[in-house]
């Protein structure tokens, strides 16, 4: 992703392991709990905290994207339309095995041409791609090449951690530490987000982020604790009596005292 992009390799990261004593997380009993979300305001410490520019773009991408990160690290040029600001996931390259597009904001797709011009993947006044087969993230030198999927997961867990976001909830069997926030949690906090916050019907989202089912998209139906709570504290203020003016008025100067 860029020049700077190196860290240790590992053949796992911790918390992404799938423990033998934990329950599948296939079945969200509660949004927020077995479901691990970012919330708005978390979300942007994450982006704020990101220097480096491919890392960002990346996790934005993630994230409006509503992707795997199996889905995402085989995302070659050819499955970017610039015009509709769509990318195609093929059958292959999802669980599902059902091919889908999933958009973009322009914007976002604008920032990505930037890069291949700025890369040479582009040319700057046709836009033209050079070679649709390389991919859009990739190992340094190797366009051929794309990032593991574990790879994108250290790369996430580096900025949750310097963001100060980073949250231990135990051990798997084997003893590495579980963490709260996983690169899946930009997955699960577009779908809350665009459901609660955004108010696009379930239908659309469950199509942007290729669930088989409409029952799987459901779940996020759910409100997040911080819904909750904001919804509490609303109809709290709301239904709190009008203060009464605490003052005395005195007529000869015209003038209201407090008292």
């Amino acid at each position: 992703m860029a020049e700077n992009d190196h860290l240790p390799r590992m053949e796992d990261v911790a918390g992404e392991a799938k423990p033998s004593n934990v329950k599948s997380s296939q079945k969200y009993e509660r949004f927020g709990e077995t479901i691990r979300y970012l919330t708005l305001q978390e979300l942007q410490q994450l982006f704020d905290c990101i220097g480096n520019y491919r890392h960002k773009l990346a996790t934005r991408m993630i994230y409006e994207l509503g992707c795997r990160v199996g889905e995402f690290v085989r995302i070659q040029l050819k499955h970017l339309n610039f015009s509709r600001s769509t990318v195609l996931f093929p059958e292959q390259n999802t669980k599902t095995k059902h091919r889908r597009f999933s958009f973009l904001p322009v914007g976002l797709m604008n920032e990505v041409k930037s890069m291949l011009k700025t890369d040479g993947r582009m040319s700057k006044r046709e836009e033209r791609l050079k070679n649709e087969e390389e991919y859009l993230f990739h190992s340094p030198g190797r366009p051929n090449f794309h990032y593991s999927e574990n790879r994108i997961r250290q790369i996430f867990l580096r900025y949750v951690q310097k963001a100060g976001l980073d949250r231990e909830y135990g051990q798997d069997v084997r003893g590495r530490k579980l963490h709260q926030f996983t690169v899946h949690s930009l997955r699960h906090s577009h779908c809350g987000h665009y459901v609660h916050i955004y108010k696009v019907p379930l239908p659309i989202v469950q199509k942007q982020v290729g669930h088989r089912s409409l029952k799987t998209t459901s779940v996020y139906l759910n409100p997040s604790d911080e819904l909750v709570a904001q919804a509490y504290s609303e109809a709290r203020q709301d239904a709190r009596p009008a203060p009464k003016p605490n003052a005395r008025f005195i007529r000869a100067r015209g003038v209201f005292i407090p008292e």
